[in-house]
């Protein structure tokens, strides 16, 4: 069975690698640490001790991990935890926001050799998987050498429940060798138990999320800085759309040039998704006949109509400058992506129909008034020129969102004490 897994993998991994090279998804050392070779500088600072081995796929996960493992790494400075991710991005933000406090690394391939060299340079006492990242081969090799392996933050989508019940009788063996499942939501651990995971393995502590987005809040300094970049004086109204893909980006400015007629000072922010898009969004931006200005770039205060946040891990000091807040990922069919970091600014947030990805925390948001879900491209221009007019109805969106996540806090320390049995068995 293994061997036919492998099989299907390598040729998935074939079939996507022209895509990756086109697109310079991963840089050189990125696709050696994939292979399970590791560079001198990732042995030195793990030393042959045994670490805590934490896997978050990409920004989104990484910066959900970011409390609990600065809690971790407060809690024993002299045990080494390793961040592992798979997207350029997701690298790039572990080095960033965390610093010394983990190893960053590139997770390997989920292929025999490629895992057993990566656990033999990390030494693994405990691993840690982020939401959904269930690898089969890392699960099984961790297994075998009795290394406790904990689902945190897991989600099961409605989408992923039914791919995975196809492949059910296979997934239950996997799924029995993990220590421990711990859930966002109900929903999600009913889901896992009824895809074969033992009952008492599966807790449901919340969303970590809900209270990794107030670690990002940047400083009202952070913010003044911000402003003086981009121009901005304060009285410019202001949106950022967070996080777009391909086919956002022309609906939100063809809205900009439609909101201008009434507002001249409009400006529009765009974060697209992936960076390797910054040109072909600046290129759209001037067949439009506007302005284009990657903000991260010297002269960025200079005239310009749309901004271009052209480097990771600056969206939260642009989100904090924001009128109104655009949720990327969601005018399309992609699944939405996080929202919580406007609304831990207090900003009104607007998402398109497909939320499916943060579906729980989209309804919450909704039910406090804290959002506004629009159900195509067209109703989101209404729906900005409604809350540009009325700006108390707007702050009051904003309030609601930040009262939600100030009550949604705790399961970071929840998590802490789930693990706390495991982090004293060294």
């Amino acid at each position: 069975m293994w061997l036919i897994y492998e099989l299907l993998y390598l040729v998935g991994w074939l079939v996507y690698l022209p895509k990756a090279l086109w697109r310079r998804r991963l840089p050189h050392r990125g696709w050696s640490m994939r292979l399970g070779r590791y560079p001198q500088d990732v042995a030195q600072r793990v030393q042959g001790r045994a670490t805590i081995w934490v896997h978050a796929v990409s920004v989104g996960e990484v910066l959900a991990a970011q409390p609990l493992i600065q809690a971790l790494a407060t809690r024993d400075a002299q045990q080494p935890i390793v961040l592992s991710t798979i997207t350029p991005g997701g690298f790039a933000v572990a080095r960033q926001a965390l610093g010394e406090s983990v190893v960053p690394v590139y997770f390997p391939l989920d292929l025999r050799g490629c895992v057993r060299r990566a656990f033999g340079m990390m030494h693994p006492h405990l691993l840690l998987l982020m939401e959904s990242e269930l690898w089969p081969m890392v699960i099984d090799v961790a297994g075998r050498q009795q290394v406790p392996v904990i689902v945190l933050n897991g989600r099961v989508s409605p989408r992923a429940f039914r791919r995975a019940q196809r492949i059910r009788p296979w997934l239950q063996r996997g799924l029995h060798t993990v220590a421990r499942f711990l859930m966002q939501t109900q929903e999600d651990a009913d889901r896992l138990i009824r895809l074969g995971a033992p009952r008492e393995c599966v807790q449901v502590l919340g969303n970590l999320k809900w209270e990794a987005s107030l670690c990002r809040r940047p400083s009202p300094e952070d913010l003044q800085d911000a402003a003086r970049h981009l121009g901005l004086n304060g009285s410019e109204p202001l949106l950022v759309a967070g996080s777009t893909h391909r086919g956002e980006e022309a609906v939100l400015v063809e809205g900009l040039r439609h909101l201008r007629a009434a507002r001249p000072s409009l400006r529009l922010l765009l974060a697209p998704r992936h960076l390797e898009r910054v040109a072909e969004v600046e290129g759209l931006i001037r067949q439009a006949g506007l302005t284009p200005r990657r903000v991260c770039q010297p002269g960025a205060q200079q005239g310009w109509d749309v901004g271009i946040v052209d480097t990771f891990g600056q969206l939260p000091r642009y989100y904090g400058l924001a009128t109104v807040a655009v949720v990327g990922g969601s005018l399309i069919p992609h699944g939405g992506q996080n929202p919580l970091e406007p609304a831990s600014l207090g900003k009104p947030i607007v998402f398109g129909p497909s939320m499916h990805n943060f579906a729980q925390i989209a309804q919450q948001l909704l039910a406090h008034r804290a959002a506004v879900q629009v159900r195509s491209g067209a109703e989101l221009i209404p729906t900005l020129e409604e809350l540009l007019a009325h700006p108390d109805q707007a702050g009051a969106m904003g309030a609601c969102a930040l009262q939600l996540i100030e009550r949604s806090r705790g399961a970071c320390q929840r998590t802490l004490d789930a693990l706390a049995p495991l982090l004293t068995e060294r």
